[in-house]
């Protein structure tokens, strides 16, 4: 079968045009059981999810499928353009849910002038054709949505409801954009999708994203923001918190008219991530727009130093992508304001001047006038932070940082939400479902940010006619005594110093205590290389901080901007919900006052379990090996250790005797003194071995620490299985929770609860 080509821009089309038919259908959560399905498959091992224009990629296939079934239901071939990719949509799900293998889709070109006919060819088949793929993903869904837990199928009576919603103009909806107004005397906040009109006000201060991103959609269309933003495909949540929130319907020219703005987006803004680099297929991807992705449990422990294409990866936007030109060009910008009392006092007056309102009310960005308007502005504007003529600062080049003393530190980075996915299985959080391998560790190399503060003073208070070299040299033979003396004259005379801020070339924006900044024994360093290479673009190319001890995200990569400050950052990634530990018990952040409440810093202790072995009572089966669709489908806990049969029938309380290794970590460069492990649910523990990562200095161990151990361990009742959990214990003695549920928030943050996992014996 031949099919058209897509194009890495035409995929996203489709994402977005999908999931927004999707919505304006009524019958919109019948695909929901399918679209799971297909997605918790290929979440687990990414056959699909190859970086290349020549391939599809699976949020677009799964959400074809949606939009196919729709067409179907409706009698109504909208975008017909994009049909011949429904049906390879759809022989693709089909292929996976009958069992029939996975399914590549190539491209017979790589002439981007020359549109490429795209086909399918199997990768792993029981036969060399697809039969009947409709009846298929009838069938699977049919299933699937009978034995689903939450059967999404909506009734008669709620098709009625929606039917007899009231229809708003686009004028309507833009009164409600969070203004006091006469119209809009309550303040409320209304947005459109899809042709279907939603009241997000009780929901601003719980979106993931924090409560600025979201209103800068109030009283308008969001489209234009999902498609850049496309990290709101990669699961069903969205759309199901978006139906709970549904007031009415949005008239159809308006949405006919949104309809058009989002096809001129296509042809007149590039796509932001067309420019994003290639990937390792190994690593596990959760959403690949921005790219998400973590390490196989099985891959974490193998080497102590992740290689740079293995390394975890999280981010927000697409990546920053700066052409030679650029590169020469670029600059380090440091703001030294604070340092200079009078250039702060005019700054601060100037940023009083604008405001004459007497409520201090939180401003509400009004929509652009058109989609194009709104994606070049937040694909081109990344600057969020306040600059103006009275700022003190200075521009350091690439080779000025570099001509710094170098150091190298090796630290373990890991994300807040690592395994978030354990949280999911209590109660939906908000986030991505990482496992345990949102976590990985490399050697970086670059020059101090202490230093870096001290070239940049000198930069701007040196005399214009001088020139570099005395400055230069100076600084290249600095001891760390005249280092301490400075910083301390720096602090006595500038007590109102408490923040380093950092921004990222892609607007993100965080930081942290000046305590841990300003400390030589903090090690946080300007960083421009990873194990010895310079850094991936995937990883902050062509600069940026580490902060170890501290979570991942005050890790800030693309580093554009440094600033000495009075007060923390701005914005969601520093205040904002999105890195706040609520209580167990708060689902709503309207509850607590987020501004007294601290974001994650120093990170606490966790481990992890990567690898079991049998060593008793069972002897292994011959040779065999799993199929890539039973990878797939079951994940890598298959394969965390040989199959075996049992000499003899293991009966439930018998002790087998099985060896385990794994990881352990703990923030703030606490060192770990032990790991505990047991196999009898805490009946008995014992201790582990450091096999790597013990020599660490004391209280400057920023690093994982790998362990073994041999554990007697009681089969469980299936006779089969034995269960194993550990723990880590840091210098200060402080350790693992043994359960997750004291820990669970709503943002799925900080699941170091006992790492448990089952392993069969036999």
């Amino acid at each position: 079968m031949l099919l058209r080509q897509i194009t890495s821009r035409g995929r996203h089309d489709l994402l977005l045009t999908t999931a927004r038919l999707s919505q304006r259908r009524r019958d919109a959560t019948l695909s929901l059981p399918l679209r799971t399905y297909v997605t918790s498959i290929i979440n687990r091992k990414q056959s699909f999810l190859r970086h290349s224009n020549s391939l599809v990629s699976m949020p677009a296939i799964v959400s074809s499928c949606s939009l196919l079934e729709q067409q179907r239901h409706y009698g109504r071939q909208s975008y017909d353009f994009n049909n011949a990719m429904n049906q390879a949509a759809l022989m693709t799900a089909a292929a996976v849910t009958a069992g029939l293998g996975t399914a590549a889709v190539v491209a017979s070109t790589k002439n981007d002038d020359d549109p490429a006919a795209l086909k399918f060819s199997q990768f792993h088949s029981k036969n060399n054709q697809i039969c009947n793929c409709e009846a298929s993903v009838k069938e699977s869904e049919t299933k699937l949505t009978a034995t689903s837990p939450q059967n999404s199928s909506i009734t008669d009576e709620e098709e009625d409801e929606q039917d007899n919603l009231p229809t708003y103009t686009m004028s309507q909806v833009s009164n409600y954009n969070g203004q006091l107004s006469p119209t809009n005397p309550h303040k409320r906040i209304w947005m459109s999708y899809g042709g279907m009109v939603y009241d997000v006000t009780e929901f601003v201060a719980n979106h993931p994203g924090g409560s600025e991103k979201i209103l800068m959609g109030a009283g308008g269309a969001i489209e234009p923001y999902w498609y850049l933003y496309r990290q709101h495909f990669a699961s069903p949540l969205p759309l199901n918190l978006l139906s709970k929130m549904l007031i009415g319907k949005l008239h159809p020219t308006d949405q006919d008219l949104i309809d058009e703005q989002m096809e001129n987006v296509t042809e007149q803004t590039p796509d932001p991530y067309e420019n994003e680099p290639q990937r390792n297929s190994t690593l596990i991807v959760h959403g690949d727009t921005p790219m998400n992705a973590e390490v196989p449990e099985g891959v974490i422990t193998e080497r102590y130093l992740t290689p740079n294409d293995l390394f975890y990866i999280r981010h927000h936007h697409p990546v920053p992508y700066l052409s030679e030109g650029e590169l020469e060009e670029f600059r380090l910008e440091v703001d030294l304001t604070l340092m200079f009392p009078d250039a702060l006092k005019k700054r601060k007056k100037a940023a009083e001047g604008g405001g004459d309102d007497d409520d201090d009310e939180e401003e509400v960005a009004l929509p652009a006038t058109t989609a194009v308007d709104i994606v070049r502005r937040e694909t081109t504007d990344t600057t969020t932070s306040t600059s103006c003529s009275n700022s003190v600062v200075a521009k350091l080049s690439l080779d000025q940082i570099k001509s710094l003393p170098k150091v190298e530190l090796i630290s373990t980075l890991q994300c807040s939400g690592n395994r978030r996915g354990g949280f999911n299985g209590l109660r939906q959080t908000s986030g991505t479902p990482w496992g345990q391998g949102a976590i990985s560790t490399a050697k970086w190399g670059g020059a101090r940010l202490i230093d870096v503060l001290m070239l940049a003073m000198e930069e701007v208070s040196k005399d214009q006619a001088s020139t570099n070299e005395e400055t230069e040299k100076k600084t290249k033979q600095s001891s760390l005594i005249e280092t301490l003396h400075r910083l301390q004259t720096l602090i006595d005379d500038h007590p109102e110093l408490q923040h380093l801020r950092f921004e990222s070339l892609d607007g993100m924006l965080a930081s942290i205590d000046a305590n841990k900044g300003l400390n030589p024994f903090g090690d946080v360093i300007v960083a421009y290389e990873m194990n010895g290479e310079d850094l991936p673009r995937d990883h902050g190319y062509p600069l940026r901080v580490i902060v170890p001890g501290y979570a991942a995200v005050r890790n800030v990569k693309w580093l554009k901007k440094l600033e000495l400050a009075e007060e923390e950052a701005e914005g969601t990634w520093q205040r904002g919900l999105n890195y706040k530990i609520l209580p167990p018990t708060v689902l709503d952040a309207k509850e607590v006052d987020l501004n007294i409440m601290p974001g994650l810093s120093e990170e606490c202790v966790f481990s992890g379990i990567t690898k079991v072995e049998n060593l008793s009572h069972t002897t292994p089966l011959p040779t065999t090996t799993t199929t890539a669709l039973e990878e797939e489908i079951f994940g890598s806990m298959l394969s965390m250790a040989p199959f075996a049969a049992s000499r003899t029938p293991l009966t439930p309380g018998e002790t087998v005797l099985v060896k385990t290794s794994g990881w352990a970590y703990a923030g703030g460069g606490r060192n770990i003194v032990r790991v505990d492990v047991t196999g009898n649910n805490g009946k008995s523990w014992q201790t582990a071995t450091i096999t790597e990562g013990s020599n660490q200095p004391l209280r400057r161990a920023w690093a994982w620490v790998f362990w073994e151990c041999e554990v007697p361990a009681v089969v469980c009742e299936d006779g089969v299985s034995v269960e194993l959990a550990c723990k880590g214990v840091d210098m200060a003695f402080n350790t693992q929770p043994e359960s997750m549920g004291g820990m669970w928030n709503v943002r799925g943050l900080v699941n170091n609860s006992y790492y448990r996992v089952k392993h069969k014996v036999m």
